[in-house]
């Protein structure tokens, strides 16, 4: 399964930073792939900008522990950020600013995206 994670609001790019080391350190996901996605250089910029993260989820049924560790990380964001979670045409979009229950997140993006 092949699912991109992109944020917006407050310091995107710096999120997304530290949204792919959590992806990475955590030991649930070891089946799953993150490869940070880079917006094209516009120019003047200091470095390369991740533009979103791109996860391969192999073998098939990482989704709930992926949704799982995406909640909790939503939960966590002082800052004004959207989480965006796509796979195929679905789409999910979580406020982590008006986060109740990291949990629900989790079901939701199961939910929508699997059909579960």
């Amino acid at each position: 399964m092949d699912v991109r994670v992109g944020l917006t609001g407050d310091g995107t790019d710096e999120e997304l930073r530290r949204l792919e080391q959590w992806l990475r350190q955590d030991r649930e996901l070891r089946g799953v792939t993150v490869t940070a996605l880079r917006a094209p250089d516009q120019g003047g910029e200091m470095g390369p900008v991740t533009e979103a993260l791109h996860l391969l989820l192999e073998p098939q049924g990482l989704l709930p522990a992926v949704a799982a560790s995406l909640g909790t990380w939503a939960g966590m964001r002082r800052r004004n950020v959207r989480v965006r979670v796509t796979s195929g045409k679905k789409t999910v979009e979580i406020d982590a600013t008006r986060l109740d229950d990291p949990d629900e997140v989790a079901l939701r993006i199961v939910r929508e995206l699997d059909g579960r």
